[in-house]
């Protein structure tokens, strides 16, 4: 018992941070997305985000910019 619950604390504490997205994907470019105006819905859309990763919608909107992402995912390391 006191391992699920240890368990279930440390999912929900990890959750709620943001992943670093560069630590399994190459660098976005950044320049041409916020040209074209990128959003999260047009991210989904395009390269089938929800395929491969459960977006929490209460901590995220569908029109979050692709540099809003950035920052907060950290997508721009240099």
């Amino acid at each position: 018992m006191k391992y699920s619950i240890l368990f279930a604390a440390l999912f929900f504490a990890g959750s709620a941070a943001a992943v670093d997205c560069v630590e399994c994907h190459e660098n976005v470019d950044i320049a041409a997305h916020t040209e074209n105006e990128a959003t999260l819905a047009v991210c989904a859309d395009c390269h089938a985000i929800g395929d491969a990763h459960e977006i929490d919608m209460e901590m995220h909107s569908t029109e979050l910019t692709i540099k809003e992402c950035t920052d907060c995912h950290e997508m721009e390391k240099k």
